[in-house]
């Protein structure tokens, strides 16, 4: 896993970097000493990760003072991870999100993996789990297919990117797409999206099981949470900036989902 230090020492959070075919991927370990279970954390792609890696931390804080190890990531490319974002693929993300999972579990291959994914990093996590990877699995706002979690982004980026433009100057968004669509690179925050990566994201797609959380259980037999988050957990999801001075309050959302997991897991809920 590479060399480790404690970032927090109160909640033993260790960076490292793992290693990948071609890549290494940096990694935070909420260590847990006898943990109950443990969670790989799969977050928003690209440059969503920036508007929702405070709620995100804070979830991860959540579940290890309940005693539950978890391993959050910068996907390849992202980040602070290495790779180049215009040479990655969906299926570079996959495998890493496999690597890593199976990493997690080999800590202690008796207790549970769960895997846990927001939008994008919810349909790697779904496809993943349904290859046979992990025992539980919490989806927050998975989209039908990758193309799905990618427009709102490009959209966002057309608006900021014209709004001091005028005349000829200003495009129209659907001249954006045409771009990508005739094998054209463009920048979108910060990340240049090639041809591919937005042909490939019409065909990568959440398993039909998991657009309902009862048929998903019904198929594979295992815990399955599906849960379309509103705009009450903005910036977690998209939405726009949440217009306030005061942090974000997601106790309500953080309790719901550690309950759920609590009894998935058939382990005492009450937290610490």
């Amino acid at each position: 896993m590479g060399t480790q230090h404690t970032c927090r020492k109160e909640l033993e959070e260790h960076t490292s970097y793992f290693a990948v075919p071609g890549a290494h991927l940096y990694t935070v370990l909420h260590r847990v000493e006898e943990p109950v279970a443990r969670v790989l954390l799969s977050g928003s792609f690209a440059s969503e990760r920036h508007y929702s890696y405070d709620p995100w931390v804070r979830w991860a804080r959540y579940l290890a003072q309940r005693g539950v190890e978890v391993l959050r990531y910068d996907y390849r490319g992202v980040g602070e991870s290495e790779g180049i974002f215009e040479q990655t693929s969906f299926q570079h993300w996959s495998e890493d999100l496999q690597l890593l999972a199976n990493w997690l579990k080999s800590r202690s291959p008796n207790l549970p993996l769960v895997l846990h994914g927001l939008e994008m990093g919810a349909l790697l996590a779904g496809i993943a789990f349904h290859a046979g990877v992990g025992d539980v699995l919490l989806l927050w706002s998975p989209p039908a297919n990758a193309s799905l979690a990618l427009r709102p982004t490009l959209m966002r980026w057309v608006v900021a990117d014209q709004l001091f433009k005028f005349g000829e100057d200003r495009r129209p968004a659907s001249a954006y797409f045409q771009k990508l669509e005739e094998g054209s690179t463009i920048e979108v925050e910060g990340y240049r999206w090639s041809a591919k990566l937005w042909r490939d994201s019409h065909e990568v797609m959440l398993p039909f099981a998991m657009e309902d959380g009862d048929r998903a259980r019904a198929v594979y037999h295992r815990p399955v949470r599906v849960v379309t988050l509103g705009k009450e957990a903005i910036p977690l999801v998209k939405g726009g900036q949440a217009v306030t001075n005061e942090p974000r309050n997601y106790t309500s959302l953080f309790a719901k989902n550690w309950g759920w997991l609590a009894d998935a897991l058939a382990i005492d809920g009450g937290g610490s």
